[in-house]
């Protein structure tokens, strides 16, 4: 018997996996699958390596060689000075003290084991993924470690995010997205690439492996509190981590042993790029055509570079709109300052550094405890994205990755970057 399908969230077809579906075949309006798994009951393996401890929960058959899973502790001095009894930390980054091990000091290691894994090994062609940083460099160090081909496409920009602990293997290739591009243009030159022989798309929120990797994190909040959180904190750019915490709550109902609270959303933005808080707060159903250089102007002036989608997954069937709408949630502007100072609290009261996102997100549980959203006895999950990078680099020797290749902004977006691109590409 399989282990699950997948089924679409607008029309309930169901399919098996036949380990890249990204959407349904269905002629409707845009839509999600979801995983349906056979066993609703959440059992730990403990005996399996790092996030693949919840195997049940994950599209995938087989392991990586990986360390990362995500660390939930109470917090005590920052949940004491925010006037939290039950403020719950998720930690993903490098926090030796605490267990937590992730070689690239970001959630997005969560992310990338499960997509490998549900591919089938040994497969030939090469999987093609486009980041503003993290996910990059998470999927980099996992296909260089377990030797699987692997196409980033990263805004020049972001390039210093790429490192990792290991050198590289020389399965692991790079293009630049260069000129005036962002991440979206990253996405765009990708998209043109997996039309080429020989690569396929990870496919980014569609793909259930990725979603399923992210929503680690509220389950592991689960297992140690006992119960699902009242609420959960976390700074989103394409918005599919909030997905994921809400698919998760939705399967931690169904297993029945963790209660059946809804789990509200609080999802949060870097002030001034915050195109899904402005949808969500000003009621559209559609995200909006975004003004691409106004866009890239205030993208320019944000610190959490890594929250810079401009086509994030707002209105499709399952995206953030319903998920926020289902959890009944709520979305967040952080500026710059207000991030500094609570990267700067979290240090102070925790003692470990944390990514600019992580702050984005204190910033904005800041602000829904100051607004009253959250009571002094609820249940809150905070997710710090990433940290832990200072202690890593200091720790470890770091090496970074060369591109071989770079398009500009204005040849990605150009009436012959389909031909430009298959030249590019014909040496890999």
């Amino acid at each position: 018997m399989e282990k699950y399908t997948l089924k679409c969230l607008e029309c309930g077809a169901e399919y098996s996996d036949d380990h890249f579906r990204l959407k349904c075949d269905g002629s409707h309006e845009p839509s999600f699958l979801r995983t349906e798994y056979r066993n609703k009951n959440l059992t730990l393996r403990e005996d399996l390596p790092g996030m693949f401890k919840f195997m049940d929960f994950l599209p995938v058959s087989r392991c990586l060689d990986v360390d990362g899973a995500p660390v939930t502790y109470k917090s005590e001095e920052l949940g004491k000075r925010l006037g939290l009894e039950n403020l719950y930390i998720i930690f993903n980054g490098y926090w030796p003290e605490r267990n937590a091990m992730m070689k690239t000091a970001s959630f997005k290691e969560l992310e990338a084991p499960s997509v490998l894994a549900r591919i089938p090994e040994n497969h030939d062609s090469t999987i093609v993924v486009a980041s503003a940083g993290n996910t990059g460099r998470a999927f980099a160090g996992v296909c260089s470690s377990n030797n699987i081909p692997l196409l980033l496409v990263i805004p020049e920009e972001s390039m210093d995010e790429i490192w990792s602990v290991e050198p590289f293997n020389d399965c692991v290739k790079c293009i630049t997205a260069s000129g005036n591009s962002d991440y979206s243009d990253a996405i765009t030159l990708a998209n043109m690439i997996v039309k080429l022989d020989g690569f396929f798309p990870e496919g980014g929120a569609a793909n259930v492996a990725r979603r399923e990797g992210m929503a680690t994190t509220v389950l592991d909040a689960a297992c140690v509190i006992g119960s699902i959180p009242d609420h959960y904190f976390q700074a989103v750019g394409s918005g599919t981590g909030g997905i994921s915490a809400w698919e998760s709550c939705c399967r931690l109902r169904e297993d029945g042993r963790y209660g059946e609270t809804v789990m509200k959303l609080h999802l949060a933005q870097n002030h001034p790029f915050t195109p899904l808080t402005e949808a969500w707060n000003n009621g559209l159903d559609v995200f909006p055509e975004l003004d691409t250089e106004k866009a890239k102007r205030e993208i320019a002036i944000i610190q959490a570079k890594v929250l810079s989608n401009r086509k994030p997954p707002y209105g499709v069937r399952g995206g953030v709109r319903d998920v926020l709408e289902e959890s009944k949630g709520s979305m967040y502007s952080v500026t710059n300052e207000e991030m500094k100072e609570s990267m700067d609290l979290f240090e102070e009261l925790e003692g470990c550094d944390i990514h600019p996102a992580a702050g984005v997100a204190l910033g904005a549980l800041i602000q829904a405890k100051n607004m009253g959203r959250v009571s002094p006895e609820d249940i809150v999950a905070l997710n710090v994205t990433g940290g832990g990078e200072s202690r890593l680099k200091s720790d470890r020797k770091v090496h970074y990755l060369e591109p071989f290749a770079t398009m500009t902004d204005i040849e990605i977006n150009g009436p012959d970057a389909e031909m430009k691109t298959a030249s590019l590409l014909k040496a890999v």
